[in-house]
Order: C-alpha cells, then structure tokens, then sequence
C-alpha cells in the first residue's frame, strides 16, 4: 500500500466533505434571497463548489483505491 497516495486521497475526501456543507448552504441561501443583486453570482459559485465536490470525493476514493489495489512498479509478476 503506498501511503503517500492513501494520505492524499483522504485530503481529498475531508475536503470533498468540507464542500458538501459549503455548497447546498450557498444554494440555500441564494434560492432565499431571490430578489437579491447577488443572486446569480452567489447561485453561480455554489453550483460550482457543488459540482468540485463531487469531483473531489471522486478523486480522493480514485486515490484511495489506487493506494490499495494498484500493483507495484518494478516487479514482474510471473
């Protein structure tokens, strides 16, 4: 298992869930405020932290993954 990756894919995962809470708050809030001058902008932004999260976690799991399953380079397996 290589634990640099493994370390890295759960970053990624933390800040996958990090953006999960960021996100639908920023959505919920813009969808409040629809009379708002900021409304499309705010809107914008968490449509996109929505759309990294999802993103993130997909690469941290890809990470992860890799970490554990992935063969080692150097060898020959015979």
């Amino acid at each position: 298992m290589k634990s640099n990756l493994f370390k890295k894919g759960f970053k990624n995962i933390f800040f996958s869930l990090f953006l999960m809470f960021i996100g639908p708050t920023l959505l919920f809030q813009s969808f409040k405020n629809e009379d708002h001058p900021w409304f499309v902008p705010v809107l914008l932004i968490s449509i996109i932290i929505c759309i990294l999260s999802i993103f993130f976690g997909i690469k941290g799991l890809k990470n992860i993954m890799n970490s554990i399953f992935k063969k080692k380079e150097g060898k020959v397996v015979k």
